[in-house]
Parts: structure tokens; C-alpha cells; sequence
């Protein structure tokens, strides 16, 4: 398992991975079925539609995870300045993980690599949003020492990264 920046060639691989992990999620909470949703609405979501994918690719802090060349986890990130009382912030937009892949430390190795690079980068907090259902991405969180607040925001103090035993 590689962990790796994500480059300008992973696009369509990467773009297919996220849309059937956003299916999936609104398999689960829409009333609507994915193929009655509009078809420009469904083009411009997540973070590797055209108007984003720029945006993660040049941040540093986007990375793919790769097993014998498939790509089979994903995180999207970039730094936000000054907000939130934060100088530097690291905002965690999305990350995905194949379903036949979950559960064997891709995603904790994948958020790891944004932290890391975050800190390298000069970040204060890293910001990843959480859907409140998904237990699987809050215990992630928590076991690299986030702080949830109301359980769909998890909040790491970079001040604390040397202080805290993150394997």
C-alpha cells in the first residue's frame, strides 16, 4: 500500500472512486434515487469535479492511496488562512475509501499524511468535517487525538502534534 501526493493522472480514477462513495452516502439519506438527481448538479460534486479539482491538486495536502496501481482510497484537503481565529488551517473536504478496502488503516493512513504534510506546511488546526451516522470516520478521528465538538467537526491542535503519541 502506497500512500502518495495526488498528481493531474489520477483524475478519472479518483473522480470514480468519490462519486460512488457519494452515491452511497446519498443512497442513505436522499428521498430521491442518484439517477432522478439533475445531471450538471451531480457534475459539480465533490472534490474532483472540474471546478475543484485544481484547488486540491496544487494544496500539497491531497493524497491517494494505491494497491498494484488501482487507486483505492483518496483525501482532498487544501490550507485556509485566517479563518476561524486560525493562521493556518488545514480543511479536510472529503476523503474516500473503496469499499472493499475499509477497515485496514487507509483512511487513518491517508488522514495521517494530510496531517503530517499540514504540519510541515506550518498549519495551526486541521478542520475535517464528519457526517454524525458515519462511526467509522469518528473513531478514525479520535484515534488520532481529534477533538469533536458536535460530532460532525473534528478539530486537531497542530500545537499539540509533537505533545500527542500519533503512530
Amino acid at each position: 500500500m502506497e500512500i502518495r501526493p495526488l498528481k493531474l493522472r489520477d483524475l478519472e480514477n479518483v473522480r470514480e472512486l468519490e462519486i460512488a462513495c457519494i452515491r452511497e452516502y446519498f443512497s442513505e439519506i436522499l428521498e430521491n434515487k442518484w439517477e432522478d438527481l439533475p445531471q450538471d448538479w451531480k457534475d459539480n460534486l465533490g472534490s474532483t469535479s472540474k471546478k475543484a479539482f485544481k484547488t486540491y491538486l496544487s494544496s500539497g495536502l491531497s493524497f491517494v492511496a494505491e494497491e498494484d496501481g488501482e487507486i483505492v482510497g483518496c483525501i482532498f484537503a487544501q490550507m485556509l488562512h485566517n479563518i476561524y481565529d486560525a493562521e493556518n488551517m488545514v480543511w479536510v473536504d472529503n476523503m474516500c475509501v473503496h469499499s472493499y478496502f475499509r477497515r485496514l488503516g487507509i483512511g487513518y493512513k491517508l488522514l495521517k499524511a494530510v496531517m503530517d504534510e499540514g504540519h510541515k506546511q506550518g498549519a495551526n488546526i486541521v478542520h475535517s468535517a464528519i457526517q454524525p451516522k458515519n462511526q467509522p470516520s469518528i473513531m478514525l478521528h479520535k484515534k488520532l487525538g481529534f477533538f469533536m465538538d458536535r460530532r460532525d467537526i473534528a478539530l486537531f491542535d497542530m500545537n499539540d502534534y509533537n505533545k500527542k503519541n500519533v503512530l
